[in-house]
């Protein structure tokens, strides 16, 4: 009989070598291995064990003697042939591998944990092999007598946490060692106890007599023949377990296990009408459900300000593809605004309702993934990753704030949500919505170039006036001895919504109490000994931390160099302006919304129940308050500083601006009152400022299309960027000088018909993080695929190269820089 063979990605293989490894399957698993089952198989020289994903079939040439699978990991498989191809899509345009491409498809819930163990060989001669030198000697010398087993973890450990994983790797391929790893997924099914009458309620009362009367509690409750939790039942009657545990052994009772699933509980949530859509709202719905109907993929861009009711929009496009019987996914950018957006989901399709983000437990991620794939739930709630989720039938896809950053991927492989949308409208012949107040720049051209057409709302559900804005000048306040954050414009309104009983969001997107401190004697400020960057100073902890990799030293008063206590701060942030509100209004009731208070779980639906009931009068936050809220009695926004991302070395980053303003000032006067909104800035007269106060979004479009056209920026062409980073700077340094050197020459000869300028290196922003100093080339040229295949190439042969060890490269298109 012929060997069955299947091709495997391999999580152990790094770009530079990535393809489908072929393996043999032994007789005893051929049943067990599917396409989209994982594995455990053989890599490298030593064999180690690695876990890898089936996606093909190949025939045996017999030419070659392969390394057979060794463990099936899953019973079924966990990826359906869409994602597999859709996995092949990404790795071909994000210079990444396929377990990439795999693992983000899969909740955490869903991998193994790893106990690699190796044993010294019972036959060993331990003396002869503890002379050995070097690694090899440091780890025989851990083992005490032969048949010993030590864990990978313990090894590193005990020789100060250095990596010995190469010098594990050869003891094993010399047999000195034996090599063994187990796997336990992360988390598994969760069951609950049911229990049940094993006879009929007579017989029971029989018996179990009259002298428990407890018994006969769980009797009479069970009389009907159901069953009921074990949690229930003890809760009814007041039974112990260990009652209910002898009545299963008497032959009472009966036990059987049913899968619980750890997602959110809609029961608790009223069912609501379906929405009734004002006239506006009415006509733009009638301009996009029929592109639903047409059987081929569709794509529109719904432009709304805000407040003018897209949520009512969505709802009932969703209803119209339950109907069809498809499913639904709608991506928000930001977990804060899941709860909002959850009950007003829940409320309308109830328990065909999943939410996926990172704020849930591994066990609720795990369990959302299956109550999607088993179809249990047709709607998908979740933030960027959400667009993996395993739906069956997809006829729509929703991406709120379409704008935001947050859809982008800092991590490999660094995707777009969007784009991932776009291939999944394609292949499930749906539809794409991207909906905004403030579209992206490529987003609002790619309609204008006639790819998808726009349908506006100009006007706020239900009539509502757009808030009054003023432009707060912040320049000279100083020299008038103001030293504070909140300016006296500002000041004022809150002064007047406080007295009137109302609300106010105050935006400021920095957090800790302030970015610089130092010593006002000797200059002395503190510096993250990993990072090229000042650290942040935090009040609520009495620490300056660095935001990058997390160190932090103690703030005692008194300078560490010269002993002075004269320390000054600057550039402050949300701590500092918490305090100053305090200060100003002692009667007010303040929030602070940002990364050092939201990182409980349920933070931000706590938050945001709380300021909702009127227990706050201002809420103060990062970048989280500015989208997608909708509080009734917020009157007032202030905008504290719109100058600080205005500058920043980025070519977003006037558009970025331009959309924190205009989102966060539409959080205003949602409802019955005429909302007012103060910008504070330094540059009052600047362009993108003047737009965002009018909320003109069309005036910002053309003028920043002209900045992009003259850059030669995204959407006019694309940008690559390769970015090298490593522990020793002129290595760096050169092995970019090396790339750009190899890329030009191909653009000279094999690759001429894609020749581009390629810029660079240059620094990044903050070019020390982590100990790893970073550059990147920068080149503009268009993404085709014979473009992609150049860079694929030439990334490969920089991880092949041994002068570059040390170095890590990765490839990216249109970063944010």
């Amino acid at each position: 009989m012929a060997e069955t063979i299947c091709a495997v990605a391999v999580d152990a293989a790094t770009f530079a070598i990535d393809k489908l490894y072929s393996y043999r399957v032994p007789d005893g698993l051929r049943e067990q291995v599917q396409i989209g089952t994982r594995v455990l198989v053989p890599f490298g020289i030593g064999n180690k064990r690695a876990e890898g994903v089936v996606l093909a079939f190949r025939q045996d040439d017999g030419g070659r003697r392969l390394k057979p699978v060794v463990e099936v990991l899953d019973d079924m498989p966990v990826l359906t042939a869409e994602q597999l191809r859709l996995a092949a899509w990404m790795r071909e345009r994000l210079y990444c591998t396929f377990f990439d491409c795999v693992r983000v498809m899969l909740p955490a819930g869903l991998w193994f944990k790893r106990n690699e163990t190796y044993t010294l060989c019972a036959q060993a001669d331990l003396e002869t092999l503890r002379m050995r030198e070097g690694d090899a000697g440091a780890v025989l010398r851990l083992f005490d007598q032969p048949g010993q087993t030590l864990t990978a973890a313990d090894i590193r450990q005990r020789l100060g946490g250095r990596s010995v994983t190469r010098t594990l790797d050869a003891l094993a391929g010399e047999g000195v060692l034996l090599y063994r790893s187990n796997t336990v997924q992360k988390s598994n099914d969760k069951t609950e106890k049911m229990l049940a009458l094993d006879m009929d309620a007579s017989q029971a009362y029989a018996q179990a007599g009259g002298r428990s009367p407890v018994r006969l509690d769980v009797i009479g409750v069970l009389a009907d023949g159901g069953w009921m939790s074990q949690k229930e039942l003890c809760y009814m009657t007041g039974a112990s377990d260990a009652v209910l545990r002898a009545m299963v052994k008497k032959g009472l009772l009966r036990v059987r296990y049913e899968e619980c699933l750890r997602t959110p509980d809609f029961a608790e949530i009223p069912k609501a009408p379906p929405p009734l859509l004002s006239a506006a709202q009415q006509r733009v719905y009638d301009g996009i459900a029929p592109l639903m109907d047409t059987g081929k993929a569709q794509a529109a861009l719904l432009f709304g300000v805000t407040g003018s009711g897209k949520t009512q929009i969505y709802l009932k496009l969703i209803e119209k593809a339950l109907a069809q019987n498809k499913s639904a996914i709608v991506l928000v950018p930001e977990i804060g605004l899941t709860p909002q957006v959850l009950r007003q989901f829940a409320a309308q399709f109830g328990d065909a309702v999943a939410v996926m983000h990172s704020g849930l437990s591994v066990g609720e991620r795990y369990d959302s993934f299956k109550k999607v794939k088993s179809g249990r739930a047709r709607v998908v709630l979740g933030t960027r990753s959400a667009v993996f989720a395993p739906a069956e039938q997809i006829g729509l896809i929703i991406i709120d704030e379409e704008q935001d950053g947050a859809y982008r991927s800092e991590q490999s492989p660094r995707y777009h949500a969007r784009d991932v949308a776009k291939y999944l409208a394609a292949q499930h012949k749906a539809l794409l919505v991207m909906g905004s107040a403030t579209p992206s720049v490529e987003s609002y051209y790619g309609a204008q170039q006639g790819k998808y057409p726009v349908f506006s709302l100009t006007e706020r559900f239900l009539g509502t006036a757009m808030p009054e804005v003023v432009i707060a000048d912040m320049r000279g306040q100083a020299r008038e001895g103001r030293t504070g954050v909140i300016g006296p414009q500002l000041e004022q309104e809150l002064r007047d919504t406080l007295e009137k009983g109302k609300q106010a969001i105050l935006f400021l997107n920095r957090r800790g109490n302030s970015r610089v401190i130092g010593c006002a004697l000797c200059g002395w400020v503190p510096e993250c000994p990993s990072c090229s960057t000042n650290m942040t100073y935090h009040s609520a902890s009495g620490r300056a931390m660095c935001h990058y990799c997390g160190a932090s030293v103690k703030i005692t008063g008194q300078c560490p160099v010269c002993g002075g206590e004269n320390l000054f701060t600057e550039t402050p942030g949300t701590q500092k302006v918490e305090q100053e509100l305090h200060e100003k209004f002692p009667a007010a009731r303040v929030l602070r919304m940002d990364a050092d208070t939201m990182n409980t779980k349920n933070a931000h639906e706590k938050l945001f129940a709380a300021f909702a009931k009127g227990e706050a009068d201002i809420l103060l936050g990062t970048q989280m308050v500015t989208k997608g809220l909708d509080f009734e009695n917020v009157t007032l926004v202030g905008v504290l500083d719109a100058d600080q991302s205005l500058y920043a070395q980025d070519y977003r980053a006037r558009e970025r601006t331009f959309s924190l303003i205009t989102q966060v000032v539409g959080r205003a006067g949602r409802r019955f009152d005429t909302g007012r909104a103060v910008i504070q800035t330094y540059s009052p007269t600047h362009p993108v400022i003047l737009a965002a106060a009018r909320q003109d979004y069309e005036a910002f479009f053309e003028r920043e299309l002209e900045t992009r056209q003259a850059l030669q920026c995204p959407p006019v062409c694309d940008l690559t960027v390769l970015t090298a980073s490593g522990e020793v700077e002129q290595q760096v340094l050169q092995s970019l000088l090396s790339l750009k050197t190899r890329l030009q020459s191909l653009m000279e000869g094999q690759y001429a018909d894609v020749k581009a300028p390629v810029l660079g290196p240059a620094a990044a922003q903050v070019v020390k993080v982590m100990g790893r100093y970073r550059y990147h080339l920068t080149i503009r040229a268009q993404n085709s695929a014979r473009w992609r295949s150049l860079i694929a190439g030439v990334t490969r042969e920089f991880w092949a190269d041994t002068k570059n060890r040390g170095v890590l490269l990765y490839a990216d298109s249109n970063p944010d820089m």
